[in-house]
């Protein structure tokens, strides 16, 4: 007599291409089937290969925009097609110095909201939702007219409403994003701050379904994306100065930390934010002082 299969639980993986989402594959592919979403259909038809090849389960792959509705109601469909929900990684996101400030609010802000919308109906007791928000996103002034903008980023107005409060953070010299000659600095500082609250506002509604939501805040990883940012070499300087432990983190770093959050040993812990950054905030915090 065959026995049946064990049901293993659904890992969802957006930004799966990328350095942290494959990394994140890896370490969740271990005891979850693999559903990776990521904006570039050639790299994810590569990276589901190797992955495939690698002994991994590979439930469904998605290629599309985050913040495109399509792309959401493709994923709900894979969603309902698969098996329970285990995890959601959401490390989908577009850095600064790399695309302009308009791409980095609708992707970091509009598409994560987009995907927790999507996702929680398929919430079941013991799903975990971890968010990749960034150590931007504390060093970004309080603002909360921008906050409220990015908590429910829906306005059809957005783009305008929002660029008065970018340009008011680029003019304040105290800022981190000095020296990037647009916008892109404060809407991605202001983007990783909205992750990071997304997930202290949701945990309570998650929490009704026996679930669990948090963020992680990396770093200067060394991902392709982080190294074409700092191509030149003197902002990646400023950073590792600035990092007590004096290294590039690597995207183990953060699925390591990853794999603790959803374990039963942090059973206990949802709706906050777990740095992972060489002790680079304490270091600016205590500089301010």
């Amino acid at each position: 007599m065959v026995k049946p299969a064990i049901e293993r639980r659904l890992a969802l993986v957006t930004g799966g291409c990328g350095g942290i989402g494959i990394a994140c594959a890896r370490q969740f592919g271990q005891s979850h089937d693999l559903l990776l979403v990521d904006i570039s259909r050639e790299r994810l038809a590569t990276v589901s290969a190797q992955l495939g090849e690698e002994g991994y389960g590979i439930a469904g792959t998605l290629a599309g925009d985050l913040a495109a509705s399509e792309t959401q109601a493709a994923i709900a469909g894979l969603l309902a097609d698969h098996g329970p929900l285990g995890v959601v990684v959401h490390a989908a996101g577009i850095a600064h110095g790399v695309s302009d400030w308009q791409t980095v609010i609708r992707t970091n802000a509009l598409g994560t909201m987009r995907l927790l919308e999507t996702v929680e109906p398929f919430l079941v007791h013991g799903t975990v939702g971890l968010l990749i928000a960034s150590v931007a996103g504390h060093l970004a002034p309080a603002n909360r007219e921008g906050d409220a903008l990015l908590d429910a980023p829906w306005a059809p107005d957005l783009m305008d409403r929002i660029e008065p409060i970018l340009t008011e953070m680029a003019n304040d010299k105290a800022g981190h994003w000095v020296g990037y000659s647009d916008l892109s600095g404060p809407a991605y500082g202001l983007s990783k701050r909205a992750t990071i609250r997304a997930a202290a506002l949701r945990s309570a509604a998650w929490a009704e379904r026996g679930a669990r939501i948090l963020s992680i805040s990396p770093g200067i990883i060394y991902t392709p994306m982080a190294r074409r940012d700092m191509k030149d070499g003197k902002a990646a300087a400023a950073v590792l100065a600035q990092t007590p432990l004096r290294r590039w983190g690597t995207p183990m770093d953060i699925a390591r930390t990853a794999a603790f959050l959803a374990s039963e040993d942090a059973s206990f812990i949802t709706g906050t934010d777990i740095r992972v950054d060489g002790g680079m905030i304490p270091v600016r915090l205590g500089a301010a002082c």
